[in-house]
């Protein structure tokens, strides 16, 4: 038998608070600060830390370093031309394992 919504929903926050509690048990064990982030389904973003200031200093150490990935994918942007592979009928790694 299927559990109700509002029962459901109950089970999910329990299940959710739980997780909540041991994530934050083991980085607590093994970092002086931490910030938490976490989305639900329906969009909704919940955040949790142990010291405000430091959250957001890894709020925005993260941000740069997500912005800096970015950078670096665009910069390297791989061009794959397929169609020349497909006029000779074999891909290039074919052609190296040929010259071994």
């Amino acid at each position: 038998m299927r559990p109700d919504r509002l029962t459901y929903n109950l089970l999910v926050m329990q299940a959710t608070e739980d997780g909540f509690e041991k994530a934050k048990a083991i980085l607590g064990e093994h970092f002086p600060n931490y910030a938490i982030v976490v989305q639900y389904e329906d969009g909704s973003v919940w955040h949790e830390a142990n010291n405000s200031l430091v959250e957001k200093a890894l709020y925005i150490e993260a941000l740069d370093m997500l912005k800096e990935e970015k950078r670096a994918d665009e910069e390297f942007d791989v061009d794959w031309d397929e169609e020349d592979d497909e006029e000779v009928g074999r891909s290039w790694l074919d052609e190296d394992e040929e010259e071994e």
